[in-house]
């Protein structure tokens, strides 16, 4: 199974993998791995490290990228903030898509 796959997986079921803030673990609400998905997640654990590494770097282009279409918009301070906190919401296995969207379709955008 891919990382990919293990994070689609564990997100329909509810539960949201994090990265900790050092990067070199994985944390996950107090009770709401099964069995099964704690020994997934353990035996996939350097792949899914790396993943989420990966997936740090793409919210930081994320939110580059919402911010450049909130000043396109003429967009408050207010909205610019619910945007990156949008942004920080949108599961790591959706930010690419998310991305590819604001650089197709927003004047200014980085090229990756």
């Amino acid at each position: 199974m891919t990382p990919h796959a293990i994070f689609n997986e564990l997100w329909r079921a509810g539960i949201s993998i994090q990265l900790s803030d050092d990067g070199q673990n994985l944390v996950a609400p107090a009770g709401r791995l099964t069995p099964a998905n704690r020994e997934l997640v353990k035996t996939h654990r350097t792949e899914l490290i790396a993943l989420m590494l990966q997936a740090r770097e793409s919210t930081a282009l994320l939110i580059a990228a919402a911010m450049r279409c909130c000043a396109h918009h003429g967009d408050s301070t207010a909205a610019c903030e619910a945007m990156r906190q949008d942004c920080l919401a949108t599961p790591a296995h959706l930010q690419a898509d998310l991305l590819a969207h604001f650089q197709q379709t927003h004047p200014g955008r980085a090229k990756t």
